[in-house]
């Protein structure tokens, strides 16, 4: 079986939570494999290669944990890859998020430029409207003191996936390590909501 970890925006496969799950798996399931992603940082771009890198490596029994934008593009792609998914603090209609963030960045994790312009928007807004999760395969975990994005907004957008809500907390879900039990386990079993 095999776990795979999409970072958010401004991140990449040395996030924190990457880290932590690569330990947790290192540890407790050493019968699976972890794998993280390095993709580009723009939305279009990121989303071509997830296609080509799902393409190659994932089948329907695999896990794939996507946080913040990262959830985004999880719950995106599951449609055509049919994986299991786990939802960390994801973005919900990232066209609206976006919007105020146009411009030049640098990846901390990564060091590569980019600049988002005006026109990702609709490329984003057509991703929304495409997204069709399969509820029994979807877990969402939110922070309801997640500072940088509406968890109810997910709450709404993800009626019908298992949702797991608690209280306090940041986007960042600085606590990952107490997730991951309930995200992976210690011992082989099926996906269950």
């Amino acid at each position: 079986m095999r776990y795979f970890y999409l970072h958010g925006f401004l991140s990449g496969p040395n996030a924190v939570k990457a880290h932590k799950m690569q330990d947790y798996i290192r540890r407790y399931r050493p019968d699976a494999t972890f794998m993280a992603p390095d993709y580009p940082d723009l939305p279009e771009e990121a989303c071509a290669y997830l296609e080509q890198y799902f393409e190659e490596f994932a089948e329907p029994e695999d896990v794939v944990v996507g946080s913040s934008m990262g959830g985004f593009f999880t719950a995106l792609l599951q449609r055509r890859f049919h994986y299991n998914a786990v939802l960390l603090n994801p973005c919900v209609h990232p066209q609206n998020y976006f919007e105020k963030l146009i411009g030049d960045y640098v990846n901390p994790l990564t060091g590569r430029a980019f600049t988002l312009k005006p026109e990702m928007l609709a490329t984003l807004e057509s991703y929304d409207r495409s997204i069709a999760v399969e509820p029994l395969k979807t877990r969402v975990y939110l922070k309801d003191g997640d500072e940088v994005l509406d968890y109810l907004k997910a709450v709404t957008f993800f009626k019908g996936c298992h949702i797991d809500i608690r209280g306090g907390g940041d986007h960042a879900m600085s606590d990952f390590e107490n997730y991951l039990d309930a995200i992976i386990g210690r011992s082989p079993a099926p996906f269950r909501p």
